[in-house]
């Protein structure tokens, strides 16, 4: 055994030592693995607007804000250094395209407006005339935001060609920040005095992480996202505290800080060393489309930039079956005790993620956020892909699987997540479609909303949805309900309107499919296609904390008919955890294994309707 070998070793004994003595420290009192007991405390600024205003980043972007305007400019551009060679010309495209800068101007006054990011697009994005076009091309994504409307404005750019493919403009709706305003808001609350007197001595750039992450502050403009907001974060491990800083970038300003816990838990080591292969799934998944052919199944997937793993124009024997199917969102939300002692002048970020607060009545509280699953590059999505996407035998050996497994990198310490996004395709031409939860969460009571979207694809986009109550009734308008617990199996179907034989019964999960699922408790919509409801990536959808809605009622026209149209369905299951010993659910821990070692233990949730062919 060599020298090298000899020191590795050594170090491995260590790592896992320390863990375990972390591990077994006993704990007080008051101490947890969630957030839900965490004393918190907030601080309101106290200083004059004038003490950010000055911050040489601040005054230098306002400055080039003035002049641009000065010469009839409404569009601060991205920095050279955030942009590649096809990015430049790209903004100077855009910034030239009346089209594009349609909506910066009010009457004769201009608003002001940043671009984003330029970056090459990813698949997700893409229509299927934009998706043609790019593959003799060369395309890249820009985003606008609009500060005084909160508007976002994204353009698909074929930039060998220096055409412009597509613009959409998305209201009440924030993009990832750039690079700039990432470095400003680090120099606010670097910079700001409440920050300082906090911590206790003067931090650096080295001590802020999560700068780009958006967040919120109830009672300002910040809250519902009116104002841009981000929330730098400086994570103290050792007292299990972080100190979150609100920064107004609409305002160029801090909005708040606010004392909150991090909560305590162990990880074995190899998670933390583990590798994404983040160029490899960029390249191979990302940008570009993976065709499947199996029995006979015939589709392609990708991975998305914010809805997971998706599935687009699969077919069975020849014959269309589906346009897309993905988890755009997971609706995270846990019930508390204590609203009328709770604070809610500023929210929480816990890992990455923007805490929201519902209060039901003087006594309870629900808190919580949105999980977006995502690309590792070019996304802000928490969740991120670990290894790519696995095709595999089901257990009832009578098909295959295609899952992609999503997963927090702490996982599983307390606030990380790992996700599952299953596709299941059996050889008689059903499919299920299927979202797995593997915990750990922050929390005991935690409820659970995976949001999916699914576009059937049965011949010429002239389909027909019914409910079962007894009999077969037509849904002849936009709708949406709680999912019965029908005598048969069938809940649902959706057929051609042409040839109803052709089409899929609707299976709701109740617990039968021998997975250990307690069912779905689910809410179903229809709505009519609408390229801008989900066709390309989503922003967030809906509310983590608003129990009674799951954010696709936005897209819910009572007046609009279904009958006859290409309709898209949306399944949002409703979980609920458990961690009581022997009955786990939605679930992880480490635990000390046979071997003495550390090791990860995970008690699964599955949920997901299944779609069996008409006549089967």
């Amino acid at each position: 055994m060599n020298k090298e070998i000899k020191i590795s070793m050594l170090i491995l004994l260590v790592g896992f030592m320390a863990i375990a003595l972390y591990w077994f420290m006993p704990l007080s009192q008051t101490d947890t693995s969630t957030v839900s007991n965490t004393k918190e405390r907030v601080l309101l600024p106290k200083h004059d607007i004038d003490t950010y205003q000055n911050i040489p980043l601040v005054h230098a972007y306002k400055e080039e804000l003035k002049a641009l305007m000065a010469q009839g400019k409404a569009v601060v551009p991205l920095k050279s250094s955030e942009l590649d060679a096809y990015a430049t010309k790209v903004q100077q495209l855009l910034l030239n395209d009346s089209q594009f800068l349609k909506e910066t101007k009010q009457g004769n006054r201009l608003l002001h407006n940043d671009m984003m990011r330029i970056l090459p697009v990813i698949q997700s994005l893409l229509d299927a005339k934009s998706k043609e076009q790019c593959k003799r091309g060369i395309c890249y994504k820009a985003e606008m935001y609009n500060y005084v409307t909160n508007t976002t404005t994204r353009a698909i750019v074929d930039a060998k060609k220096m055409q412009i493919l597509d613009i959409q403009r998305y209201a009440n709706m924030q993009p990832d920040i750039s690079l700039r305003l990432t470095y400003i808001a680090q120099a606010i609350a670097l910079h700001a005095p409440e920050v300082k007197e906090e911590l206790g001595f003067n931090p650096s750039k080295k001590d802020i992480t999560m700068a780009n992450v958006r967040g919120s502050l109830q009672g300002s403009p910040c809250q519902n996202s009116e104002h841009l907001c981000v929330a730098p974060t400086f994570a103290d491990h050792k007292q299990e505290q972080a100190l979150w800083a609100i920064v107004d970038l609409s305002e160029l300003t801090l909005a708040a800080a606010k004392w909150a816990g991090l909560g305590k838990t162990a990880t074995p080591a190899c998670i933390s060393e583990r590798s994404l292969q983040n160029r490899y799934i960029m390249e191979n998944f990302c940008q570009k489309d993976t065709e499947l052919i199996k029995g006979d199944w015939k589709l392609s997937y990708r991975i998305t930039g914010s809805d997971g793993l998706e599935i687009i124009d699969a077919s069975y024997k020849g014959k269309p079956v589906l346009k897309s199917a993905k988890i755009v969102d997971w609706h995270v939300s846990y019930k508390q005790k204590g609203a009328e002692n709770l604070n809610t002048s500023t929210p929480t970020i816990i890992e990455g993620r923007l805490v929201e607060y519902n209060i039901l009545d003087k006594e309870n509280y629900l808190f919580g956020y949105n999980d977006a699953m995502g690309c590792p590059m070019f996304s802000t999505s928490v969740v991120l892909p670990f290894n790519a996407p696995q095709v595999k035998k089901l257990k009832s050996e009578d098909g295959f699987m295609l899952t992609q497994d999503y997963r927090n990198p702490k996982w599983p310490m307390a606030c990380n997540y790992r996700y599952e996004n299953r596709f299941e395709f059996y050889n008689d031409g059903s499919f299920r479609v299927v979202a797995v939860n593997k915990g750990r969460g922050c929390g005991d009571n935690a409820i659970y909303r995976p949001v999916m979207r699914i576009d059937m694809s049965l011949g010429d986009d002239k389909e027909q949805f019914y409910g079962y109550d007894e009999r077969w009734k037509l849904w002849e308008k936009e709708s949406y309900e709680k999912v019965k617990h029908n005598t048969t199996p069938y809940a649902y179907k959706i057929s051609s309107k042409k040839e109803p034989s052709r089409g899929y019964y609707i299976e709701p999960n109740y617990g039968q499919f021998s997975d250990g699922s307690r069912g779905d408790n689910a809410n179903i919509f229809a709505t009519v296609f609408k390229k801008n409801e989900g066709d390309t990536d989503l922003l967030t959808l809906g509310s983590c904390c608003n129990l009674d809605e799951d954010g696709v009622e936005n897209y819910i026209d009572e007046d609009q008919s279904i009958e006859g149209e290409n309709i898209v369905l949306w399944y949002v299951p409703r979980i609920t955890n458990d961690m009581r010993e022997g009955h786990e659910y939605c679930w992880a821990d480490t635990v000390i294994g046979k071997d003495g070692n550390l090791e990860v233990k995970v008690w699964p949730c599955i949920v997901g309707p299944k779609f069996v062919p008409i006549g089967e």
